[in-house]
């Protein structure tokens, strides 16, 4: 091989390279911009997961808190309801034993 041609094959491999080095920085650029992009959802996704677990526990709190309210309300209408009963017994020995 002469020295020409010798020259010549290195100037075809540093344009290949060159080439292949353009290449690979549009790919690493189009990377980075998707990496931002799907940071970026990211950050958006985490939010939108934050405001739901607020509104969650605003709920959850709220429904403990009518739980409690409806077990005390239950509870008032039972004892109501033993009182009832009790009277109305009271009234049929009453009646029973007075004929």
């Amino acid at each position: 091989m002469q020295v020409t041609e010798k020259i010549d094959n290195i100037e075809l491999k540093i344009r290949q390279l060159a080439q292949k080095m353009d290449r690979l920085n549009e790919e690493n650029n189009t990377l980075k911009a998707e990496n931002e992009r799907l940071k970026t959802d990211l950050d958006k996704q985490k939010g939108a997961v934050q405001t739901l677990k607020n509104k969650l526990d605003k709920t959850q709190g709220m429904l403990d808190t009518q739980h409690v309210s409806k077990s005390a309300d239950s509870e008032q209408l039972k004892k109501q309801l033993d009182q009832y009963i009790k009277e109305i017994d009271k009234c049929i020995e009453w009646l029973s034993n007075n004929p």
